[in-house]
């Protein structure tokens, strides 16, 4: 009797009725709604997870941040930590998206194009940092010190930009505007540690523009150096 008393047939027919209504306006169904919601959850961890860190986040505070009740968020997530890993993803998702990478690899006819196209996408990426400074914390810092299998997921990360690199590198020496004695492999693992050392400076509060335009300078003009075919020898006179 108590679950009629707070079920009353009225609200049942009301409700019969507006899906009724809704079925006669050609509304279609919200199936997307629970991707959507899963999504809704995932950007609202994001937020707190950089804001306040993962540890210190507790379940409640995604909830509120997300407009709905815990109990809602664990009809979609069995835990924190399974949320982490779609946030891990979304914060790889926003610096891929930033950097635009597509135009970095595959576009490139001459070292110029090259040096040129990944100045464009770190300038990308140090404009994300200024907007969400903390995403960077969350990548390097936090995700690599929770367990070992998110540590082994960035460094497979690095194992996947390296490849990259190397694959670029290696068209760009077939095509023969890279030098012919350079190790693409060694090189793709090479670069990324060149701004290893900037980024660090970016965690620690220390960067800003004028020092990031010197050691971006500084780096490709090392990356120019190295990749770009030697001129012949001068002629005796």
């Amino acid at each position: 009797m108590a679950g009629h008393r707070l079920r009353p047939q009225g609200r049942r027919c009301e409700g019969r009725g507006r899906e009724i209504a809704s079925a006669r306006i050609g509304r279609p169904p919200q199936r997307e709604l629970p991707a959507r919601r899963r999504r809704e959850i995932i950007e609202a961890a994001y937020e707190v997870f950089t804001a306040h860190g993962y540890e210190a986040t507790a379940i409640s505070e995604v909830a509120a941040r997300a407009g709905i009740g815990q109990g809602t968020v664990y009809r979609y997530f069995g835990s924190k930590r399974e949320i982490l890993d779609h946030v891990i993803d979304l914060g790889i998702e926003k610096v891929t998206d930033a950097m635009r990478l597509h135009t970095v690899f595959g576009a490139a006819d001459t070292v110029d194009d090259l040096v040129a196209a990944v100045r464009a996408a770190v300038a990308r990426l140090y404009d994300l940092l200024e907007r969400e400074p903390r995403v960077l914390r969350l990548l390097v810092v936090e995700a690599g010190a929770i367990d070992p299998e998110l540590a082994h997921r960035l460094l497979g990360l690095e194992a996947l930009t390296a490849s990259l690199i190397a694959a670029e590198l290696t068209r760009g020496l077939e095509a023969g505007w890279i030098r012919p004695d350079i190790d693409p492999e060694v090189l793709g693992h090479t670069i990324p540690t060149l701004v290893g050392p900037w980024l660090m400076r970016e965690l620690l509060g220390a960067g800003n523009p004028a020092i990031r335009d010197r050691s971006m300078t500084a780096v490709l003009a090392y990356l120019d150096r190295t990749l770009r075919p030697l001129a012949p020898p001068s002629p005796p006179p």
